[in-house]
Protein backbone atom coordinates (compact mmCIF):
# COMPACT_ATOMS: atom_id res chain seq x y z
CA UNK A 1 0.00 0.00 0.00
CA UNK A 2 1.30 3.43 -0.94
CA UNK A 3 1.78 6.08 1.71
CA UNK A 4 0.82 9.70 1.17
CA UNK A 5 4.39 10.73 0.33
CA UNK A 6 4.54 8.14 -2.46
CA UNK A 7 1.18 9.34 -3.74
CA UNK A 8 2.47 12.92 -3.81
CA UNK A 9 5.56 11.81 -5.73
CA UNK A 10 3.43 9.85 -8.19
CA UNK A 11 1.16 12.86 -8.58
CA UNK A 12 4.17 15.06 -9.29
CA UNK A 13 5.39 12.64 -11.97
CA UNK A 14 1.96 12.60 -13.61
CA UNK A 15 1.80 16.40 -13.37
CA UNK A 16 5.13 16.74 -15.20
CA UNK A 17 3.68 14.64 -18.03
CA UNK A 18 0.46 16.71 -18.05
CA UNK A 19 -1.45 13.55 -17.09
CA UNK A 20 -3.95 15.70 -15.23
CA UNK A 21 -6.47 13.04 -14.21
CA UNK A 22 -3.77 10.73 -12.86
CA UNK A 23 -2.11 13.59 -10.97
CA UNK A 24 -5.46 14.67 -9.53
CA UNK A 25 -6.22 11.12 -8.43
CA UNK A 26 -2.86 10.81 -6.64
CA UNK A 27 -3.12 14.19 -4.94
CA UNK A 28 -6.69 13.60 -3.82
CA UNK A 29 -5.80 10.16 -2.45
CA UNK A 30 -2.87 11.74 -0.59
CA UNK A 31 -5.21 14.36 0.90
CA UNK A 32 -7.66 11.67 2.00
CA UNK A 33 -4.88 9.56 3.50
CA UNK A 34 -3.39 12.53 5.36
CA UNK A 35 -6.80 13.58 6.69
CA UNK A 36 -7.42 10.05 7.95
CA UNK A 37 -4.06 9.93 9.75
CA UNK A 38 -4.40 13.50 10.96
CA UNK A 39 -7.63 12.69 12.78
CA UNK A 40 -5.56 10.40 15.04
CA UNK A 41 -2.32 12.42 15.06
CA UNK A 42 -3.42 16.05 15.10
CA UNK A 43 -0.07 17.22 16.49
CA UNK A 44 1.94 15.72 13.59
CA UNK A 45 3.48 18.74 11.82
CA UNK A 46 4.52 16.64 8.84
CA UNK A 47 0.89 15.74 8.18
CA UNK A 48 -0.17 19.39 8.40
CA UNK A 49 2.54 20.57 6.02
CA UNK A 50 1.95 17.60 3.70
CA UNK A 51 -1.76 18.38 3.60
CA UNK A 52 -1.10 22.03 2.73
CA UNK A 53 1.31 20.92 -0.02
CA UNK A 54 -1.23 18.47 -1.46
CA UNK A 55 -3.94 21.13 -1.45
CA UNK A 56 -1.59 23.54 -3.21
CA UNK A 57 -0.66 20.86 -5.75
CA UNK A 58 -4.35 20.39 -6.52
CA UNK A 59 -4.79 24.15 -6.86
CA UNK A 60 -1.85 24.38 -9.26
CA UNK A 61 -3.15 21.41 -11.22
CA UNK A 62 -6.55 23.04 -11.71
CA UNK A 63 -5.07 26.43 -12.51
CA UNK A 64 -2.95 24.84 -15.26
CA UNK A 65 -6.20 23.59 -16.77
CA UNK A 66 -7.85 27.05 -16.52
CA UNK A 67 -10.21 25.77 -13.83
CA UNK A 68 -9.67 28.80 -11.63
CA UNK A 69 -12.69 28.31 -9.38
CA UNK A 70 -11.50 24.83 -8.44
CA UNK A 71 -7.95 26.13 -7.96
CA UNK A 72 -9.17 28.91 -5.67
CA UNK A 73 -11.26 26.39 -3.71
CA UNK A 74 -8.16 24.38 -2.78
CA UNK A 75 -6.09 27.45 -1.94
CA UNK A 76 -8.85 28.90 0.24
CA UNK A 77 -9.59 25.58 1.91
CA UNK A 78 -5.95 25.12 2.93
CA UNK A 79 -5.72 28.68 4.22
CA UNK A 80 -9.01 28.59 6.11
CA UNK A 81 -8.13 25.29 7.78
CA UNK A 82 -4.74 26.45 9.07
CA UNK A 83 -6.19 29.81 10.11
CA UNK A 84 -8.95 28.04 12.01
CA UNK A 85 -6.47 25.65 13.64
CA UNK A 86 -4.19 28.52 14.63
CA UNK A 87 -7.10 30.10 16.55
CA UNK A 88 -8.52 26.86 18.00
CA UNK A 89 -8.07 26.88 21.79
CA UNK A 90 -9.21 23.24 22.02
CA UNK A 91 -5.95 22.01 20.43
CA UNK A 92 -2.50 22.09 21.96
CA UNK A 93 -0.19 25.09 21.76
CA UNK A 94 2.08 22.98 19.56
CA UNK A 95 -0.69 22.41 17.01
CA UNK A 96 -1.72 26.07 17.05
CA UNK A 97 1.90 27.10 16.58
CA UNK A 98 2.34 24.75 13.61
CA UNK A 99 -0.87 26.05 12.07
CA UNK A 100 0.23 29.64 12.67
CA UNK A 101 3.53 28.89 10.91
CA UNK A 102 1.57 27.32 8.05
CA UNK A 103 -0.13 30.65 7.40
CA UNK A 104 3.15 31.78 5.86
CA UNK A 105 2.68 28.91 3.38
CA UNK A 106 -0.96 29.60 2.53
CA UNK A 107 -1.06 33.39 2.19
CA UNK A 108 1.55 33.95 -0.57
CA UNK A 109 -0.06 31.50 -3.04
CA UNK A 110 -3.44 33.15 -2.50
CA UNK A 111 -2.01 36.63 -3.05
CA UNK A 112 -0.15 35.46 -6.15
CA UNK A 113 -3.31 33.80 -7.44
CA UNK A 114 -5.18 37.07 -6.90
CA UNK A 115 -2.66 38.86 -9.14
CA UNK A 116 -3.46 36.44 -11.97
CA UNK A 117 -7.18 35.97 -11.30
CA UNK A 118 -9.15 38.73 -9.57
CA UNK A 119 -10.74 37.86 -6.24
CA UNK A 120 -12.82 40.11 -4.01
CA UNK A 121 -11.15 43.18 -2.49
CA UNK A 122 -12.32 42.22 1.00
CA UNK A 123 -10.63 38.83 0.59
CA UNK A 124 -7.37 40.46 -0.44
CA UNK A 125 -7.58 42.91 2.47
CA UNK A 126 -8.18 40.07 4.92
CA UNK A 127 -5.18 38.16 3.55
CA UNK A 128 -2.96 41.23 3.73
CA UNK A 129 -4.08 41.91 7.31
CA UNK A 130 -3.31 38.33 8.31
CA UNK A 131 0.07 38.55 6.59
CA UNK A 132 0.82 41.73 8.51
CA UNK A 133 -0.35 40.12 11.76
CA UNK A 134 2.09 37.23 11.35
CA UNK A 135 4.94 39.51 10.31
CA UNK A 136 5.05 38.67 6.61
CA UNK A 137 6.21 41.30 4.18
CA UNK A 138 4.39 41.30 0.90
CA UNK A 139 3.56 43.60 -1.95
CA UNK A 140 0.15 45.15 -1.71
CA UNK A 141 -2.29 44.28 -4.46
CA UNK A 142 -4.32 47.48 -4.15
Amino acid sequence: MENWQQLMNSGNQHFKKAAWMDAQYCYQRAVAMIESQWSHQVSDRELLFGWVAAMHNLAHLFECQDKTEAALHYLKNAHQEVQSLSDDRSVSDEVRSSAFQSLSLTIPPLLEFAKRHPICDDCISALEQTAEKIGMRQTSLH
